[in-house]
């Protein structure tokens, strides 16, 4: 049962304080995207202390019911969601140590179908005006391809075992669902996936991100997940 006549102040994104609000008054707040997860709350007098959402049962259990009962975020109660600096430092970290996993297999591969790549290569970064073979370039996109394979399968597969990256790991943060847990393999290999495609897409789609309370990403969204600090 949600308590009915106690009152809450939240703190929304621009750094205001909003409130007193009952129960009623947050339900709809929550459904404007106004307000949830990660969302600091003050309840009662004005000498309480501001406190994560998730530190609320009564209103992680509102979260869950707005979000439709067992699709909600119900678990992650007494979790606190991870700063964006933390998930951008940790994920150039972990772009970084998969690259350096794919050079080697990009190197024999290039190096074996086309053993003139690197003066190719020094020459296009060189002189990009001039013209590129048609095989080379060919031969750059395979690259490009290890490379972002690459990518997924090492998100992917630390996520399905660990919950984390060496990056997050490094930065003390991970990747759970609904339920406060790892990821299971689907979600994992769908977050690797839309993650990859976020990141050869500018990263455009990572800006969701700072568009809603829970700090979701197109990719969290896919994968039905959520980052929070260790």
């Amino acid at each position: 049962m949600l308590p009915e006549n106690r009152d809450y102040w939240i703190r929304g994104d621009d750094g205001q304080e909003y409130g007193p609000a009952g129960i009623d008054e947050l339900r709809e707040w929550v459904r404007e995207n106004r307000a949830g997860l990660g969302t600091e709350v003050r309840a009662g007098g004005f000498d309480a202390a501001w406190q994560p959402w998730q530190s609320y049962p009564e209103l992680v259990a509102l979260l869950a019911e707005v979000q439709g009962g067992g699709t909600g975020l119900g678990g992650l109660a007494g979790l606190t969601l991870a700063p964006y600096w933390r998930r951008i430092l940790a994920s150039v970290l972990d772009f970084i140590l998969s690259s350096i996993l794919a050079s080697p297999i990009i190197y024999v591969v290039m190096s074996t179908y086309s053993p003139n790549w690197e003066e190719q290569m020094v020459n296009l970064l060189q002189h990009p005006q001039d013209p590129v073979s048609s095989d080379f370039r060919f031969y750059l996109t395979i690259g490009n391809f290890i490379s972002y394979l690459m990518l997924t399968l090492y998100l992917s597969g630390f996520y399905a075992a660990h919950g984390k990256t060496p990056g997050k790991s490094i930065l003390r943060i991970r990747v759970v669902n609904h339920a406060g847990q790892k990821p299971s393999f689907v979600q994992s290999l769908t977050r690797g996936i839309a993650f990859s495609f976020s990141f050869y897409l500018l990263g455009i789609p990572f800006a969701y991100a700072f568009f809603n309370p829970q700090r979701r990403a197109f990719h969290d969204f896919l994968a039905g997940t959520c980052v929070v600090e260790k």
